[in-house]
């Protein structure tokens, strides 16, 4: 869970310090592999849209304002068109489940929630690139008081859709601790609860 600087121009949380730039790329969502902890990676991406649906507009479109032109105009032309469209909508959330905005869905959830994880991240201190259960529970409680439960459970449904080496420990803490699981009466259009 260490950091680094992504194409978006915010810090790249999934960069590990071993020069692996993939390190943070979403899994593709297509890819129905079944993850270590028995999650495909699309039962991932769909916790991490309801996730995004969990911390609402106000902090989803305070971050989509947050890309600066320079960049999205170094994302790809469709990534860059939907970050767009979406920054335009007066309540993002509401539409991030949409098909053409749910290829961003993991670029916005990193803006969302890249305070909470730099603050996860340096909680962790030494152990930020191999992180155990342990480290990261502490951690999480280190840092719950200053951010809302939605926006944890959302940084913690990112890392889990990313390469990075808590991947897997981000989705195991998702399906266990009820603290983090995104209420039922969150629906997002075609993706099922749980």
């Amino acid at each position: 869970m260490a950091s680094g600087t992504s194409a978006t121009g915010v810090d790249n949380p999934g960069e590990s310090g071993d020069g692996d730039p993939d390190a943070s790329m979403p899994k593709d969502p297509d890819d129905a592999e079944e993850c270590s902890t028995g999650s495909t990676v699309e039962s991932r991406m769909e916790r991490l849209l309801r996730a995004l649906m969990w911390v609402g507009d106000p902090g989803v479109a305070r971050s989509l304002r947050s890309f600066s032109d320079a960049a999205l105009t170094a994302q790809p032309p469709v990534v860059r068109t939907a970050l767009q469209a979406l920054r335009r909508k007066r309540d993002p959330a509401k539409y991030i489940g949409q098909p053409q905005y749910r290829l961003i869905s993991p670029l916005v959830a990193e803006a969302v929630s890249e305070e909470c994880l730099d603050a996860v991240v340096a909680a962790l201190g030494e152990a930020a690139d191999h992180p155990d259960r342990q480290h990261l529970d502490r951690a999480l409680v280190e840092v719950a008081g200053r951010f809302p439960v939605s926006t944890i459970a959302l940084m913690l449904a990112y890392v889990s859709v990313t390469d990075m080496a808590a991947s897997d420990l981000c989705d195991e803490i998702l399906a266990s601790d009820d603290t983090f699981r995104v209420p039922d009466s969150i629906v997002v259009p075609g993706v099922r609860a749980g």
